[in-house]
């Protein structure tokens, strides 16, 4: 089970910077919150997984002087990439016993019907054997995955916390930000048309990114099977402190 009735607080919500979103998600996750939000980056920006280590690209003098933000998340999973997508976390309850695949294909569906409400349907992947860590998010296969035309829409990344499991996800609603597209290497940029598909593709025309998140907001209370409110985020953050 997922949390309890009445328990969960819905968040469309903004942090000022790439850190701060993270540092926003973690926080949640170790003060014991339910909480499921959507939210945008302010600028173009690149997260790693936790502990992952930084492709050498990312290295060079020409990525320095970018102005891409780089922020690891609190999750595992590979190289995501920000500006021109809507991204969205969920803390629920995990207890002792708890069965992985059963929280996954509740948070999967919870998206899918939001996704569906601006017509796009999706399939989600179950648990993919991984021989070795994601590198690319979106590039690459991985458990859990939103599909749509046989390419990856959005993948999930997962963290366990005391009593917590938090997972952030991460969709493409149109092309991905012109400057990270400069930074990306030509072999990189290939596997991202080649295995990715934006939003705005799958759904065969222009979509407003705030209209995605009012729909993906609305799946979540629709589907999770519980009461669920709209509230402040700084309401969520200085209960929980």
């Amino acid at each position: 089970m997922i949390g309890a009735p009445g328990a969960w607080q819905v968040l469309a919500h903004d942090e000022p910077t790439a850190a701060a979103q993270m540092a926003y998600d973690q926080a949640s996750a170790l003060a014991g919150l339910q909480m499921f939000r959507v939210f945008r980056w302010s600028r173009p920006a690149i997260s790693l997984g936790w502990k992952q280590p930084r492709p050498a690209w990312m290295a060079t003098p020409a990525f320095g002087a970018s102005d891409i933000e780089v922020v690891e998340r609190p999750t595992g999973g590979g190289v995501a990439l920000h500006g021109s997508d809507l991204s969205c976390s969920a803390v629920v309850s995990y207890e002792p016993g708890a069965r992985l695949h059963e929280v996954m294909d509740r948070i999967a569906g919870a998206v899918a019907a939001g996704l569906g409400q601006v017509g796009v349907p999706v399939q989600w992947l179950g648990e993919v054997p991984a021989s070795r860590r994601v590198i690319y998010c979106l590039a690459e296969t991985s458990s859990y995955a939103l599909m749509s035309q046989g390419r990856k829409l959005c993948g999930f990344a997962l963290r366990r916390f005391p009593g917590r499991l938090l997972v952030q996800g991460s969709l493409l609603v149109s092309e991905m930000p012109a400057a990270i597209r400069r930074a990306l290497p030509e072999e990189t940029r290939r596997a991202y048309r080649a295995q990715a598909i934006t939003l705005e593709e799958a759904a065969g025309h222009a979509l407003e990114p705030e209209a995605v998140r009012r729909a993906l907001l609305d799946g979540w209370r629709s589907s999770s099977g519980f009461e669920a409110v709209v509230v402040s985020a700084a309401a969520v953050l200085s209960h929980a402190v």
